[in-house]
This record gives C-alpha cells, structure tokens and sequence, in this order.
C-alpha cells in the first residue's frame, strides 16, 4: 500500500565518486532510522527555477519516495510503500 507523507525529515548521504553523485544512505523519521540498501531511482524535476533530485530508495522492506529541494537543502518524505496491494 502507499502511503502519501509529505513530512520534512533528515536524510544522510554518501558521495560516490565513480558515479559523482550523492545518494541517501539514512533518513530519520518519526523518531526511527531507516538504512537505505538499494537506491531504485533518481532524476530530477524542476518546479519553477527550483530544482528537486527525487530518490526512489528501499531498506529492504519498505521503499520511499525522497525529494531534495535544491533551493532549500530540505529532504522531504513524499511517499512510503509497503509493497502491498492498495
């Protein structure tokens, strides 16, 4: 099922050179951390003259829909699904 969120949360990242990206590696949210194992997605979307890198992640049991606002420097928790059926 997804579940639209929405909510500011805090994201850590990981730089990989070879690729010369940055990928979420961890995000707190509602007082748990989640460790990230597999980054399914990313790309970028502009909204006016601001910038947004979205991130489809999963820690193996869930996966999340993460927005970065470049303009901000703000994570945003989009999205949560649990692989389930709606």
């Amino acid at each position: 099922m997804i579940e639209k969120v929405a909510e500011p949360v805090t994201v850590h990242t990981v730089y990989r050179p070879d690729r010369k990206v940055a990928l979420p590696w961890r995000m707190e949210w509602r007082h748990r951390d989640y460790t990230f194992n597999k980054v399914d997605l990313c790309h970028p979307v502009w909204e006016g003259k601001t910038l947004h890198h979205v991130y489809s992640v999963s820690d193996g049991k869930s996966y999340f829909r993460l927005d970065f606002n470049t303009r901000s420097t703000g994570w945003t928790l989009e999205e949560v699904a649990d692989g389930l059926p709606n």
